[in-house]
């Protein structure tokens, strides 16, 4: 019975998934807040990228055009006139 609780006191695989967790813990709440902080921004890039493509595509002229005019960044939507499609 000692050796038993000697081998289970020397056994270190239980702190390291402990370790681990916690380490996952940190980078999904890291990831979360940045998120929070510049997905607004990420998604009216992308939602500025699809319009100009779309305007592109349809042969319409894109040198006038900002992120401002071309995107509803409510609804992540060409603002009408510019149809992605």
């Amino acid at each position: 019975m000692i050796g038993t609780f000697k081998r289970f006191w020397q056994d270190e695989t239980g702190p390291e998934l402990v370790e681990w967790a916690l380490v996952t813990i940190i980078l999904v709440v890291a990831t979360l807040v940045l998120y929070a902080a510049v997905g607004r921004t990420i998604g009216t890039v992308l939602c500025a990228i699809k319009c100009w493509v779309a305007k592109v595509r349809d042969g319409g002229n894109i040198t006038t055009l900002t992120s401002r005019t071309i995107c509803d960044t409510s609804t992540y939507q060409c603002e009408a006139g510019e149809d992605a499609g």
